[in-house]
């Protein structure tokens, strides 16, 4: 599985639960954590307020991508780490 797979699955995880929140970007990052295994950072930039995001909904998608890049992909990338920044988030606060 490569990084645009991931990506891919990612993307219609949010899409299914969050069909009206559109997403700017999604960052994919492969590494590996203290122990040498390997880990996929997967980073959902979503272009709506924080309080859009259901909580429930928030870890079916992550389950979802979960599933189906590790659990279920005999050549996964890694263990994905799912976050969701919004994009309000990123931007530089007004001083």
């Amino acid at each position: 599985m490569d990084i645009q797979q991931v990506r891919e699955i990612a993307e219609a995880a949010f899409k299914a639960h969050f069909g009206d929140i559109d997403i700017v970007s999604i960052n994919i990052r492969q590494r590996f954590d203290d122990y040498d295994d390997p880990l996929v950072d997967v980073k959902i930039v979503y272009d709506a307020e924080v309080e859009r995001l259901i909580a429930g909904n928030t870890m079916e998608v992550r389950s979802e991508i979960i599933d189906k890049v590790w659990r279920d992909a005999e050549d996964s990338p890694g263990w994905p780490h799912i976050h969701f920044i919004a994009k309000s988030d990123l931007e530089d606060d007004p001083v």
